[in-house]
């Protein structure tokens, strides 16, 4: 009875020292590209005059570190803010369906991420300015989930957004045009 309790301490021992070391790399990994990302952000930030060339290439290896660490890690509360910067990126750079894509993964995979708010927003926007043709229906979409998910927002808010989702058949041009005419009592 002695050696069965001795050799199950040993393979409990054992197990136990396994996982733990498994714990340790994936905290390190997650550590190391954590350093990258923020390195990589720092880098950008601080030569903003660099060659177009060269901060298109930075930018690009951003956002493949910002996609590893959301595959890799996609439960750490870090994935979501991972994503949304790939959403940033891609929205800096021009390409508004490579970040409507990016920001719609938020929206499904991360229903409780707390920028939620924006990124609703930035779809609407994305949708309605950007992204040709425009896309009335996905900018209803996002505009009524932004007014369902988010009943305390401002006054000014909440009436901007229904005033443009009752006007939905004015472009993004014609809608400022109408404002400016309203606002000038014509």
């Amino acid at each position: 009875m002695k050696i069965i309790f001795i050799v199950f301490s040993i393979i409990i021992s054992f197990l136990y020292s396994c996982g733990g070391s498994d714990l340790t790399k994936v905290n390190d990994l997650s550590k190391e590209l954590k350093d990258r990302i923020k390195m990589k952000e720092d880098s950008l930030a601080n030569t903003p005059n660099q060659d177009p060339a060269n901060y298109t290439i930075d930018r690009n290896e951003l956002v493949t570190l910002l996609e590893k660490y959301s595959k890799q890690f996609p439960e750490d509360d870090y994935a979501p803010e991972c994503l949304d910067k790939i959403h940033m990126v891609y929205s800096g750079m021009g390409l508004y369906k490579k970040a409507s894509v990016y920001a719609d993964i938020i929206l499904k995979k991360y229903p409780k991420y707390k920028k939620r708010p924006m990124i609703l927003e930035s779809q609407a926007s994305n949708y309605d300015i950007f992204i040709l043709p425009r896309d009335t229906s996905k900018v209803r979409y996002y505009n009524e989930l932004l007014l369902k998910e988010n009943p305390k927002m401002s006054k000014e808010s909440k009436e901007g957004i229904e005033m443009k989702l009752k006007h939905l058949d004015l472009n993004f041009e014609e809608y400022l045009d109408f404002i400016v005419k309203k606002a000038d009592g014509k």
